[in-house]
C-alpha cells in the first residue's frame, strides 16, 4: 500500500490510468450479461441481428410491413456496434459470449478517456493534487468499471464531451479559433450518439457568451451542428432523407414522455448521491455548486444538462450519467477549496478523515460487488445453453412469475420464438396455433420456464400435452440480481428451467 501511495504521488496520471485499466479489464471478464433492458435489447440485439442478416426489432424500413414508420431510436451508436459485430464475424469469432468479451473490452479501453480527460481538465484549472484525486475517483468509483463495459449510450457519449471540454480549457487564456472547431467535433459526436447531449452544447455556448467570446460561440455552434449532421448521415442511406430518426425520436417523446418513470424535480440529486457513494457524494455536490461559477466552461454545460433532465418528465437513472465526471471534477476542486479556507473544517480534521474512511469502505464493498457480478445471469445463461447444444430449432418461453424478454442474441438464433403465459394462454389452442404456422416458423424443440421456484403443477400440465418433454438444465440468478430484487421487488428475479421436447408433440 505504501508503494502504491508513493507511485500515486510521484506519477499520478500513470497510477490512476493503471488502476482504471485494471478494474475495467477485470469487469470485462467478471461482469458479463447486462444490467437493464436498453443496454442489451436496444443495442446488442439490434446490431448483432443486422450483422447476421436479420433485423431483430424490425427497425429497418425494408423489413417493415404496411406504412413505414421510423422507430424512435438513434442509429449512430448502434451502427458502431453493428460494425464491430461484422468485424468479429469476418474473423471467425462467432460464439456470443466470446463476441461480448471483445465488445466489453473495446468499451473498457474507450472508457479510459473519461479518466484521462478528467485528470487533464482538473490539472489545468486547479492543481495536480486535485487532478490526481479526481482521476482516482473516476477510475475506482464503484459504478465506473461495470458501467464502462456496458453497451450504454449514456456512457458512450461522455468521452467526446470531456474531449470538447479539455480542448476549450487547455488554452482558455488565449484560445485559437481551431480550438472552437475541434471542440465542436466532440460535442457534435456526443450529440450524434445521444440527442440530449445537445444541451451540453447549449451550455458551452452560454459559457462562451458570458466570457464575451462571441466568435468562439458561433464557431463552436457551427462545428457542433456540422458534425452532429455527419453522425446522422446514415438516415440518408436508410430512409432517403436526413434526420428521420431525430424527428421520430422527438415526436415519440412528445407523445409518450409521461408514460415512462417519473419523479420529483430533485430525483437526480438523490440519484447522484447514490451513484457517487455517500458521504463523498454530498461533498462532491457541495463542491460542484460551490466552485462552479469560477469554471463556467465545465460548470454551465453540465448544469444545463442536469436542469434539462430534472425538468423533463421521463426520468430514468442512467440518463444522468454524463454529468457524473463533471460533478467529480468540480466537486474535488470545490471541496478542497472549502476545507482549505474554512476555519470550521480546519478544526475538524478527524471528521474529514472519518468521512473519507467511510466512503472508501462503502465504495470498496460496492466496487467488489459490481465488478464481480453477472447481470441477468439466468436469462443470459439459459440462452447460451441453447446455443451450445447445437440442435436448436426454436424455443418457447413460459413466463411463470416473470415477463422478462429472453436475450435471444445468446441463443444464436433470430427466429421468432414462442411464448406462453400460464393463466392467460390456453395450452391446447396454443399448440394448434404452433402447428398452423409450422411451414413458416419452426416449431420449438426446447421449452424454457422463467420464474421463481419450479411450478410442478404447471410442468405436469405441459408434460400431459407434450409427453416427450424431459428436464435438461437449470440456470440460477446471479448475486446482483438477487440483491436488486431484494431491495426492490419490481426488479424481476428469474430462475430458468430448461426442457427438451420433440417438436412433433405440438401437432399430436
Amino acid at each position: 500500500m505504501t508503494w502504491i501511495l508513493r507511485q500515486w504521488q510521484a506519477h499520478p496520471l500513470r497510477t490512476v490510468m493503471t488502476a482504471a485499466l485494471t478494474l475495467r479489464l477485470l469487469a470485462v471478464f467478471t461482469a458479463p450479461g447486462y444490467l437493464m433492458h436498453d443496454d442489451h435489447f436496444l443495442v446488442v440485439e439490434a446490431a448483432a441481428s443486422w450483422a447476421d442478416g436479420a433485423d431483430y426489432n424490425n427497425w429497418l424500413p425494408w423489413n417493415m410491413t404496411g406504412e413505414k414508420q421510423p422507430h424512435p431510436a438513434n442509429f449512430a451508436y448502434v451502427g458502431t456496434q453493428y460494425a464491430l459485430f461484422e468485424a468479429l464475424n469476418a474473423v471467425g469469432i462467432d460464439h456470443p459470449q466470446s463476441q461480448m468479451i471483445v465488445i466489453r473490452l473495446v468499451h473498457a479501453l474507450y472508457s479510459l478517456f473519461i479518466v484521462w480527460f478528467g485528470f487533464l481538465i482538473v490539472r489545468k484549472i486547479s492543481t495536480e493534487r486535485n487532478a490526481a484525486l479526481a482521476g482516482l475517483l473516476l477510475a475506482v468509483l464503484a459504478i465506473m468499471p461495470n458501467f464502462s463495459v456496458r453497451q450504454l449510450v449514456e456512457m458512450t457519449c461522455i468521452p467526446p464531451l470531456l474531449w470538447a471540454t479539455w480542448v476549450l480549457v487547455r488554452r482558455m487564456e488565449a484560445p485559437r479559433w481551431q480550438d472552437y472547431l475541434i471542440a465542436g467535433i466532440g460535442i457534435g459526436l456526443a450529440t450524434g450518439f445521444r440527442f440530449q447531449c445537445g444541451v451540453f452544447g447549449v451550455g458551452f455556448g452560454l459559457a462562451l457568451l458570458f466570457m464575451q467570446r462571441w466568435k468562439g460561440a458561433l464557431m463552436l455552434g457551427a462545428s457542433s451542428l456540422l458534425f452532429f449532421a455527419l453522425a446522422q448521415i446514415q438516415d440518408v442511406f436508410i430512409w432517403g432523407e436526413p434526420f428521420t430518426q431525430l424527428r421520430a425520436y422527438i415526436d415519440y417523446n412528445d407523445a409518450n414522455s409521461g408514460n415512462y418513470p417519473n419523479g420529483p424535480w430533485y430525483m437526480y440529486i438523490l440519484t447522484l448521491i447514490g451513484f457517487l457513494v455517500p458521504p463523498l457524494s454530498m461533498m462532491m455536490l457541495f463542491g460542484y455548486f460551490y466552485i462552479g461559477r469560477k469554471h463556467l466552461l465545465v460548470f454551465l454545460p453540465s448544469l444545463a444538462f442536469f436542469i434539462f433532465h430534472s425538468a423533463f418528465p421521463n426520468k430514468q437513472e442512467r440518463f444522468i450519467f454524463p454529468v457524473i465526471p463533471y460533478v467529480v471534477m468540480l466537486g474535488v476542486i470545490g471541496w478542497h477549496h472549502l476545507v482549505q479556507h474554512s476555519k470550521w473544517w480546519k478544526e475538524r480534521i478527524s471528521l474529514q478523515k472519518s468521512m473519507w474512511l467511510m466512503f472508501w469502505i462503502i465504495n470498496s464493498l460496492a466496487l467488489v460487488l459490481l465488478t464481480f457480478t453477472y447481470g441477468k445471469r439466468a436469462r443470459v445463461e439459459s440462452m447460451t445453453y441453447l446455443y451450445e447444444q447445437g440442435d436448436l430449432q426454436n424455443f418457447m418461453i413460459v413466463f411463470n412469475e416473470s415477463g422478462a424478454m429472453p436475450p435471444q442474441y445468446y441463443s444464436g438464433s433470430w427466429i421468432s420464438y414462442y411464448w406462453f403465459e400460464p393463466g392467460k394462454t390456453d395450452l391446447e389452442k396454443h399448440s394448434k396455433t404452433i402447428c398452423r404456422v409450422q411451414d413458416r416458423r419452426p416449431m420449438p424443440n426446447y421449452i424454457v420456464f422463467y420464474g421463481g421456484e419450479q411450478d410442478d403443477e404447471e410442468v405436469r400440465r405441459f408434460k400431459e400435452h407434450y409427453p416427450s418433454m424431459r428436464f435438461e438444465h437449470t440456470e440460477d440468478p446471479g448475486l446482483l440480481d438477487q440483491i436488486l430484487h431484494y431491495l426492490n421487488p419490481i426488479n424481476s428475479l428469474e430462475t430458468a428451467y430448461i426442457y427438451k421436447v420433440d417438436p412433433l408433440d405440438f401437432c399430436e
